[in-house]
């Protein structure tokens, strides 16, 4: 899926660093990444393409070959994501974190942020 030069591969990796950046907020950029990780690891069995993400410290890197993945998957990904972190607190500070295009193109799969 691709609007306006956003790409899967992009607004996941967005996505991900800025829920590392709210979670670092109150801890640190380990516990973040602790974390981020082990949200990937319980989702692996459901979410073929985390497989493709790879967290080292602070930086997210996602493989190309995510922007295959369809639009249900990759909506039912980011909801599950939001579901476990605490819906409404989360998305009012990715709101805030991501840019406008990456809120878009989430908003476009039917992850609602107002």
């Amino acid at each position: 899926m691709k609007i306006k030069n956003t790409t899967n591969q992009i607004v996941i990796g967005d996505f991900l660093k800025a829920t590392m950046d709210i979670i670092a907020e109150n801890t640190s950029f380990g516990y973040s990444a602790f974390a981020v990780n082990g949200l990937k690891e319980r989702l692996s069995r459901e979410f073929k393409f985390l497989k493709n993400i790879h967290i080292k410290g602070k930086s997210v890197e996602v493989d190309k070959n995510i922007n295959s993945v369809g639009r249900k998957e990759l909506r039912n990904f980011f909801k599950k994501i939001v579901n476990f972190m605490g819906p409404n607190y989360l998305k009012i500070l990715l709101a805030q974190k991501l840019k406008p295009s990456d809120v878009d193109y989430l908003e476009n799969l039917g992850l609602k942020f107002g």
